[in-house]
């Protein structure tokens, strides 16, 4: 095989690693961008399931460990909660501090307003609270799952 060959075909193959690799990074991208999404418009049901299941009153051990590990995790979303709450009311941007509000009130508050609604409260367009969402969400993450959010988060916003 000559030189020129052999270097074509490391160049294809480099190229097909790369691409690969994309690809990887925006599947983690969707995934960690699902999972927040499913986690907050979850949370409401999650809260009531950890409260009102009772260790006593169930006798499978399975589902004793879904208990435990649904507190821990809901335990851990709302001390990230309570951060970003406190992160968007000190932000000197406007937009960033109405996040918590968008955020709050479509996912968290006892009170279950439309899109409309929350968008008529906060005094804003509708596709300014999926932008205020969307963002919101993508805070949450690199809240909830630390550094290994902010790489694929970083991928998806370059490549848009």
């Amino acid at each position: 095989m000559k030189k020129e060959e052999i270097a074509e075909i490391a160049r294809v193959a480099a190229q097909e690693v790369l691409a690969k690799k994309d690809e990887m990074l925006d599947d983690e991208y969707d995934s960690r961008y699902h999972d927040v999404n499913l986690l907050m418009k979850n949370y409401r049901k999650l809260k009531t399931h950890y409260a009102h299941v009772s260790p006593e009153a169930l006798e499978v051990n399975a589902i004793c460990s879904m208990r435990r590990k649904t507190g821990l995790m809901m335990s851990h979303v709302d001390k990230m909660l309570a951060a970003y709450k406190a992160i968007c009311h000190e932000a000197l941007n406007q937009d960033e501090a109405r996040r918590w509000d968008s955020l709050y009130l479509r996912y968290i508050d006892d009170e279950r307003l439309s899109v409309d609604e929350i968008a008529e409260r906060l005094n804003i367009e509708k596709r300014t609270f999926y932008r205020d969402i969307n963002k919101a969400m993508e805070d949450m993450a690199v809240l909830l799952f630390g550094i290994e959010a902010i790489g694929s988060w970083k991928h998806k916003g370059g490549k848009k």
